[in-house]
């Protein structure tokens, strides 16, 4: 009877020095891969332009193909493992083949270190193939990575609705200087129309509650124009309420996509499609220190940073006011400010459950409108291209600079952001 404890305690022993050895070849102690991952208004330009792009040659149903730098891949790349694993990734392009290179932080307090990861994906007849894999010191066996990586496997675990979208890639080509994805956009193929935001019941429970409360706040006023800081104080007070027994990220989050479309003039419905049937809050007008276009500016910006992040919403603020230099009112560096303020509530937001909570308690006691926003009136405005280069020369002109930085300092000093 002794042998079978015996047994027992040799097989756990083996499993556990196993479960070290393992641990040691796939954790390691420095990070592989370290740099920013920002975002430029260069980048969402060229963004943009590919979806125009798509959204013209989609609509034809023909073969289609789209060109992208290896270097937008690699940012994108970078990016999305910062904002989604805290990581960050570094990509090298050659003939027929793609290497990334990823790390990312051991999301264990009582284990420290990285796990860093190279890939290499090659060129096929159609959608390129991971070719081979290496985690740390150790290299996947090629009869588990062939399994693990395999069209069958990799294929059940997609979203059906993105595994409609990659079943309309017909060819991938690689090269040093171009990537070129040839498709055919189909009809079975995901539809933008149809709903962008995929929710699960109690998201959509918390968009009902909000987008209600919204309808009824329009009908008291009828239809008068109001502050954002009076349309956001009763939202926040009903976050407050339902964040009683926690999850007051997610409430000031669902609050702030509700209130921003609002104010934005688009149905939510665009967004989700369930919200056909939702209460309907008539068209308004929201000011911010007496001015729409502030409002729409803040608003946009806070529910991007706290879906996304502030980098995104900075990058796309400040491509639009590129872009209104270029053609538009001017580039005006009041609307940089409300978007920065915006950024920063956004961020504040979902930051933490007691950043979350701290704004809910600050906004539902009350605010102003300059406590949302910092004084502007003397920062420069509606400056055409030419006038904002003779002045400025580019954005990352010292003149330019010392101007963002007075922005984000007015900003910082602001109540929701200490």
């Amino acid at each position: 009877m002794r042998i079978f404890p015996l047994f027992i305690s040799s097989i756990i022993i083996v499993a556990l020095c196993a479960l070290i050895m393992l641990l040691s070849l796939v954790i390691e102690t420095e990070p592989h891969i370290v740099r920013s991952a920002n975002l430029t208004p260069e980048h969402i330009e060229r963004a943009k332009k590919m979806i125009d792009a798509h959204r013209q040659q989609a609509s034809l149903r023909l073969l289609s193909r789209l060109n992208f730098l290896p270097s937008d891949i690699d940012i994108a790349i970078n990016y999305l493992t910062n904002f989604l694993g805290k990581g960050n990734a570094q990509t090298v392009f050659s003939e027929h083949q793609v290497q990334i290179y990823l790390t990312f932080p051991i999301p264990v307090n009582f284990i420290s270190g990285y796990l860093n990861l190279a890939v290499t994906m090659v060129q096929t007849k159609d959608l390129p193939r991971i070719q081979s894999v290496r985690i740390g010191k150790l290299s996947l066996p090629d009869s588990i990575a062939n399994y693990l990586l395999s069209n069958e496997f990799m294929w059940s675990r997609i979203n059906p609705e993105y595994r409609k979208g990659l079943d309309t890639i017909k060819f991938v080509y690689i090269s040093e200087h171009q990537v070129s994805v040839l498709y055919r956009w189909n009809k079975s193929a995901p539809k933008l129309k149809g709903g962008i935001l995929a929710l699960d019941e109690h998201e959509l429970t918390q968009l009902l509650r909000y987008q209600t409360l919204l309808a009824n706040i329009k009908h008291q006023n009828h239809g008068k124009a109001i502050s954002l800081t009076s349309l956001l104080q009763p939202l926040m007070q009903l976050a407050a309420e339902q964040s009683i027994n926690g999850g007051a990220q997610s409430e000031n989050r669902a609050m702030l996509l509700v209130a921003a479309l609002h104010v934005s003039n688009i149905p939510i419905k665009v967004l989700i499609p369930a919200a056909e049937t939702w209460p309907r809050p008539e068209s308004q007008l929201i000011t911010l220190n007496a001015r729409n276009d502030f409002a729409k500016h803040f608003m946009v910006s806070a529910v991007i940073s706290a879906y996304a992040d502030t980098n995104l919403a900075n990058a796309i603020g400040l491509y639009k006011e590129i872009e209104d230099a270029r053609s538009g009112s001017g580039f005006s560096f009041d609307d940089i400010i409300a978007d920065r303020a915006g950024t920063t509530f956004g961020a504040r937001a979902v930051a933490s459950e007691t950043h979350a909570l701290k704004l809910q308690k600050l906004l539902a006691a009350g605010m102003e409108d300059m406590d949302l926003m910092p004084f502007w009136s003397d920062l420069p405005e509606s400056m055409p291209e030419s006038e904002f280069k003779q002045r400025f020369g580019s954005i990352d002109s010292a003149a330019y600079q010392r101007i963002i930085a007075e922005i984000e300092r007015r900003v910082l000093s602001l109540p929701f952001a200490n």
